[in-house]
């Protein structure tokens, strides 16, 4: 076994060692206690910059040969790994191994990932043209009542395109704001936005 991992790329404090990588990878299926997508786990892992791409990739692998991880298709017909008994006992008797930053940073990264992909789930943005312009409508959706139903008109194409970007990247700044001018609390409107240009 090659116990040195590809270090091109990796933050201070990264991992460096092959069998690290695999321990983490476990650990991050185990602590979420939900199947994640190879993107999701790779998007989650370069966003804290512990690990290389390429060792990534090759400890996935690794783990599935193995049978630590098992490859399932979730009920979107996503393939999603999952944890198998002996991933699981590999996260459970290695995981303090890892640094406890690392370990905080990565699940920290994984709910920040999980929370937005819910948030675009629960968000409708369209458009239309009409006679002097295009109406946009979004639709914030929640279990049971809508949080909020809203349409607008918009000069252009582009504005609007522009428009479903930002409410894509922060839903809720959107509804939050809303509801605090309409509810007269200016103070809280305005502080939501400098929290955002912070």
């Amino acid at each position: 076994m090659n116990f040195n991992a590809f270090v091109g790329g990796i933050e201070p404090g990264g991992l460096t060692n092959d069998f690290e990588v695999k321990i983490l990878i476990c650990f991050l299926l185990k602590k979420i206690e939900q199947p994640l997508s190879f993107d999701q786990v790779n998007e989650i892992l370069q966003k804290t910059g512990f690990v290389n791409y390429f060792e990534f990739v090759e400890a996935v692998s690794e783990l599935q040969k193995t049978e630590h991880v098992l490859l399932t298709t979730d009920e979107n017909g996503q393939e999603v790994f999952q944890l198998s008994e002996i991933g699981e006992a590999m996260a459970q008797t290695f995981h303090h191994t890892l640094p406890l930053t690392v370990r905080e940073k990565t699940v920290e990264s994984a709910r920040e990932l999980i929370q937005m992909q819910k948030q675009l789930e629960e968000t409708e943005v369209r458009y239309h043209a009409v006679d002097d312009g295009y109406i946009l409508t979004m639709k914030l959706k929640d279990i049971g009542s809508d949080l909020m139903d809203l349409s607008v008109f918009v000069p252009s194409e582009d504005e609007c395109v522009e428009i479903r970007e930002r409410i894509y990247a922060d839903p809720l700044l959107l509804y939050k704001t809303l509801l605090a001018v309409m509810m007269g609390d200016y103070q809280e409107g305005k502080q939501l936005f400098e929290e955002k240009l912070k």
